[in-house]
């Protein structure tokens, strides 16, 4: 009987390859052939999962973005059953900090797409940037219900302070792999900001998991 093959598995898997080169080298040191010799395959197996370049860049993206999500669920999770909702927002701005290795892979992937997705709108498609909106909805909805627990600060628009967090903490994430800053210090900021919006200026971040 021939084996079953785990075709999310194998995706992944070459993903995982593209980001490790694009991390260490940059995309322009992305081919099929050093994918290939990266996984561990051949380079028509390669070919097969993602056709072209451009696919198996958009690809990579979109797949590294579920890993990412996947990661930050967890840590939602950590929290407990009914965090606050500061706490849930804590617990996802950070998890864009590169304070460990896999957020820094994470964060290294991201910012040299973005660049790249500058001057090239097929990866400006790709569902890991259309998705910043479902993540600015997401924050923009923490910060509501914290309004309605009186948890926030007065006169804070969600939305608009929803868009100032995300701008804060891509901006924290590219100081830190520039070595401009230290990843306690990007968390020190965070934290110092989003004191701001609480009502009582402190207490964010304490059911936070290590």
């Amino acid at each position: 009987m021939p084996k079953r093959v785990d075709h999310g598995a194998r995706r992944r898997e070459i993903a995982a390859a593209v980001a490790r080169i694009a991390r260490d080298r940059g995309l322009q040191g992305v081919s099929f052939r050093e994918v290939a010799t990266e996984a561990g395959m051949s380079v028509s197996l390669v070919q097969h999962y993602f056709g072209s370049k451009e696919n198996l860049l958009t690809g990579t993206l979109d797949i590294q973005s579920e890993v990412m999500g996947e990661r930050i669920l967890r840590r939602l999770g950590e929290l407990g059953p009914d965090p606050r909702p500061l706490d849930r927002l804590r617990t996802v701005a950070r998890a864009f900090l590169p304070t460990d290795d896999e957020s820094t892979a994470a964060m290294l992937l991201y910012h040299g797409f973005a660049a790249a997705a500058l001057t090239d709108e097929s990866l400006r498609s790709a569902a890991a940037f259309r998705n910043g909106r479902n993540l600015l909805d997401f924050m923009a909805g923490q910060l509501a219900l914290a309004h309605e627990s009186g948890d926030l600060a007065d006169g804070i628009v969600p939305q608009v302070a929803a868009s100032a967090l995300l701008a804060l903490v891509l901006g924290l994430s590219l100081t830190v792999l520039l070595d401009q800053s230290l990843p306690s210090d990007a968390e020190a900021v965070l934290d110092a900001h989003l004191g701001r919006l609480s009502r009582d200026g402190s207490a964010v971040g304490s059911a936070r998991p290590d």
